[in-house]
């Protein structure tokens, strides 16, 4: 560091630090302070980014203690790439084998920059030179993994006191168009099922093809990963789907899940899936024990069909956008979606990848948009209709408008406001939203502690429903649901 008496002069371009203290200098062009230490050979120089004398002598201590318990031993001289290979193991245990090989991958990329460099000379220059170089040419998925490696090994670093701070710290990943899904149609899925079942071949390809075929069915009606079906032979990955899985008396499979992924999950087996494995088992009389797709690789005999058909080349992990995007088309709701398909999101992933759904169900649901008068509203009840006093009278009064209600289309279940929730499902006697969130928000809007013996008798709960909420708020209610507005009327008036 260059120090000068103040009736010195120098060229403009280089800076003139002042030692104002043991450790502490001055740069004469701005008067803020630094540090200059020494520890190991190695010699440390930061701004303290303050003018102010007190402010400086404490950030000076607090480097001085950082420094201080930093490892001078053989750990520190370790380069980029053995802190790298240092950091995976210990993270090897959580991952999966395939998220293994793609981190070692991006190892490959940050290695002409920071590959022998010792770790504890990295700087926050060489992490911007980086971003300049490399960065300037990667796609910004690339870039953001690349750099959250080069992050988690720096903050591998730090932890263990080899350097004082993580230099890419300031680094800021790249946003990512996400990639528009092209889901097949129900055609293109046929079609392919049966290019592949029938494509030519020897006795042995034969079989394959089978199993590649039976492994689309079974992708496509039960919206699974392909990993959780065929498994795979590493230690990291979960075991392959068994017949023992199924359980035709419940309707149920249990799928085992990938392990960073998903948990393991049952779902109940749609009427298509629920075919597609009596066929299977009644064509090759399987034991428990036995694997339900024998296969460990149908990815050629999938490409080989869509370029035979001349369509776009699907993958495996197509066929489950195509069970959820059928799911949500045929009217389930996306949180249920997203528990079959093993989010712990509660439904936001699936809500942005399915939320487009495909052009054919937008043109069919768009021939329902009508900015007249509608003309298929079923007429309600009017509130003298119903007798005072007759039970019998108002219970058909309620069923009728909410017979009516249905028509509307009203998408309570999205709504915020938990009483909207509540009514909503009470009133369609369905289950959309989940039996547990039901179950908190009638405790919340009837303050009531003992309540899942009543869910079956939902007149009862209704009734208790009008009685116990204020009638402001449900006026309220009944302006957001019009077809239950003059059944709140009449309940008002009564």
């Amino acid at each position: 560091m260059k120090t000068m008496s103040k009736n010195q002069s120098t060229p403009a371009e280089q800076p003139v630090f002042h030692k104002v203290a043991e450790n502490l200098y001055r740069l004469e062009s701005s008067d803020g302070y630094y540090a200059l230490l020494k520890r190991g050979g190695k010699q440390f120089r930061r701004s303290l980014k303050t003018k102010d004398r007190k402010l400086a002598d404490r950030r000076l201590n607090e480097l001085r203690a950082k420094i201080g318990s930093l490892k001078i031993s053989a750990d520190a001289k370790l380069n980029f790439q053995k802190a790298a290979k240092l950091w995976l193991e210990t993270e090897k245990h959580s991952l999966s084998s395939n998220t293994v090989t793609r981190r070692e991958m991006y190892f490959k990329g940050l290695s002409p920059n920071f590959g022998i460099t010792p770790i504890r000379n990295i700087m926050v220059q060489d992490c911007d030179r980086w971003v300049k170089e490399r960065g300037a040419g990667l796609a910004s998925e690339t870039f953001n993994h690349e750099l959250d490696v080069m992050k988690s090994v720096f903050e591998f670093a730090f932890d263990r006191g080899l350097i004082l701070s993580n230099p890419a710290k300031h680094i800021k990943r790249r946003k990512v168009v996400s990639k528009q899904i092209i889901v097949p149609s129900l055609e293109q899925f046929k079609q392919l099922v049966a290019a592949i079942r029938h494509a030519d071949g020897h006795k042995g390809n034969q079989e394959r093809n089978k199993d590649g075929a039976n492994l689309v069915e079974f992708l496509a009606y039960s919206g699974a990963r392909i990993g959780e079906v065929i498994g795979k032979g590493d230690a990291n990955q979960k075991r392959p789907l068994y017949w023992s899985d199924v359980n035709f008396e419940r309707n149920t499979i249990f799928l085992p899940g990938t392990k960073t992924e998903s948990a393991p999950r049952t779902i109940p087996m749609t009427e298509n899936l629920r075919e597609h494995l009596l066929r299977m088992k009644a064509e090759n009389k399987p034991e428990p024990t036995d694997r339900i797709i024998p296969t460990d690789s149908a990815r050629k005999c999938l490409q080989t069909a869509c370029a035979k058909l001349e369509m776009p080349e699907f993958t495996h992990h197509d066929f489950r956008h195509f069970f959820a995007t059928t799911c949500i088309e045929s009217g389930v709701d996306i949180p249920t979606v997203s528990r079959w398909l093993g989010h712990k999101d509660g439904g936001a992933l699936a809500m942005k990848r399915y939320g487009h759904l495909r052009q054919e169900h937008s043109l069919a649901m768009i021939k329902k948009v009508n900015f007249d008068k509608p003309t298929n509203v079923i007429p309600l009840p009017k509130a003298d209709d119903t007798k005072n006093g007759d039970k019998t009278s108002a219970l058909d009064n309620r069923r009728a408008i909410a017979k009516a209600k249905a028509s509307y289309r009203y998408a309570w279940w999205v709504s915020e406001n938990p009483l909207e929730v509540f009514w909503g499902q009470l009133n369609e006697e369905t289950m959309i939203v989940p039996a547990e969130k039901f179950l908190e928000i009638g405790k919340r809007v009837m303050s009531r502690e003992v309540f899942k013996q009543e869910l079956v008798d939902r007149s009862a709960l209704a009734d208790e429903f009008l009685e116990r909420v204020p009638k402001m708020t449900l006026n309220e209610i009944f302006a957001k649901i019009p077809a239950r507005q003059q059944d709140g009327d009449q309940h008002a008036a009564n």
